[in-house]
Order: C-alpha cells, then structure tokens, then sequence
C-alpha cells in the first residue's frame, strides 16, 4: 500500500485491493482517513454489494432520508446528470446535516464522466477552525446553529411544510481525535439560535467565505472507477458542473454517524 498527500487535505491509497482487505490493510486505511479526511482510490471496479462492503470500515451503510436509491440497495442513491439546469450539489455543504445523527462518512465511486468538468472540492473545516479569528471563536464557542431539510424537500418535489429542523453546535468536535472543525453550511443551516437575523446571517456569511478558501480545498478531477471517500464530520465539499449535457453517473452512500458535539 502507498499513500501520496494530494493538497491540503486529502491522500491517494495505491496498490490495494479494497474487495480483498486484510485487517492491516484496513486499519491503515481507517488511520489515513482521520489523518488526511478525504481519501481517493483509483481504477476501482466495484459492484453496489462491495460498495456497501467497503463502507462498513465507517459504519453501517445509511438509507438517506429523502432520496430513494437503486433497485435492490436502497442504501445507494445514483447520481446522474440531467444538463447543468439541473445540478443541485453546487454549493458547500456536508451531507444531511438536518438529521440528528449526521453521517460519518461518504463514499462517491464514479461509473461514468465526462471528458471535462465535473470536479469536486473539498474543503478542510478542521484547517479552517484552526485559522478563525480567536474572538470569533471565543464568541461563537457555545452557540449552535439551525439546520433545516426543506430544501432537500423542494428538491424532491415533497411538501415542505414536513420540514424539520435539528440543532448542532457551530464549532464540532471530533469524537475520534478531538480536532474542532467549523460545521454550518449554506445548504442547511438557517440561523444562529438566540441572534438576531441580521446578525445571524452575517456571522455565517463570514464563516462560510472564510471556510471555503482556496488554501483548504483539495481539487478532485474524476476517472472513470475512482472512489472518494471523505470524513463528513469535518470536511465540506461542492461538485462543480461544467459539462454540459454529457453523462456523469456515480453512486453515492453514507454511513452512520453520532450527534455532533
């Protein structure tokens, strides 16, 4: 096995066989994920059953709440283009934050791309915490922030008076190596809870601008066969568009998780 840094975040795995893993191997692989939280393995061929096999390393695989996945594994969600008009994953966030057990890790495995566009960027919230301001820290420490689905709702074309909202603390801990990383998103957060809107909605602005600058980001440019999995506890990532009406299939899982703190 060989691990190559990619950027800021993020680390190529060479020379595995992720349907054949020994225990040492997995434990590597588990290791290098809490070191480099996003981790990338090339030239992949696997089936929807070894790709739910792979992500037990993190949990049990997850039906998603909203989305109703492939035949036969429901806990699998096919994401296809429909032209850029209809790209939804263009803009910043971690996955289904409105649940009060976000997952812990997702894992995007890529079946068809197209020959430009369609990258997608990861963003360490762990680096970005590291950096804020320490008054911003020291003010926002025991503030949490509103997360809401109904976004996702009027995505899927339900009724979004079903919406629900959860609370989760601004600044998340790692519950395996104690790293805090910033965790509000503009997908789903709607409100700092106990501030005015105002204020409230500058606050996030600021943290989301800070949160997603350029030296945080690993860049990921897909081949056909990668799998990409990243610590959804401490990494916000945004799929770009790009490529028109080309096709660009892949199948999405999630693991289970634990209530932020």
């Amino acid at each position: 096995m060989e691990i190559k840094r990619l950027g800021p975040i993020g680390a190529e795995i060479k020379d595995l066989d992720l349907t054949n893993l020994n225990e040492q191997e997995s434990n590597q692989i588990k290791n290098s994920f809490l070191e480099y939280s996003v981790l990338v393995f090339r030239n992949q061929m696997l089936n929807p059953e070894q790709l739910k096999s792979i992500s037990t390393l993190w949990g049990e695989p997850l039906v998603h709440p909203v989305f109703k996945g492939i035949d036969g594994h429901p806990e699998i969600i096919e994401i296809k283009n429909f032209g850029e008009k209809y790209h939804t994953n263009a803009h910043w966030h971690s996955d289904v934050t409105f649940e009060d057990s976000p997952p812990d890790a997702t894992l995007l495995y890529s079946i068809v791309v197209p020959d430009e566009g369609g990258d997608t960027l990861f963003s360490s919230q762990h680096l970005a915490y590291n950096d804020l301001d320490s008054k911003l820290k020291s003010d926002l420490a025991d503030k949490v922030a509103v997360h809401s689905n109904i976004g996702v709702l009027m995505l899927s074309g339900q009724d979004p008076k079903n919406a629900k909202t959860v609370e989760h603390p601004i600044f998340r801990s790692h519950p395996e190596t104690g790293k805090k990383a910033i965790y509000v998103t503009e997908a789903f957060v709607k409100e700092i809870k106990g501030l005015e809107s105002e204020d409230s909605q500058k606050i996030l602005q600021t943290l989301y601008e800070h949160a997603t600058q350029e030296k945080y980001i690993y860049r990921h440019k897909w081949s056909k066969g990668d799998l990409v999995i990243w610590d959804n506890r401490s990494v916000q990532h945004f799929a770009e568009h790009g490529y028109g009406d080309k096709e660009r299939t892949m199948h999405r899982l999630t693991t289970s998780g634990s209530k932020p703190f």
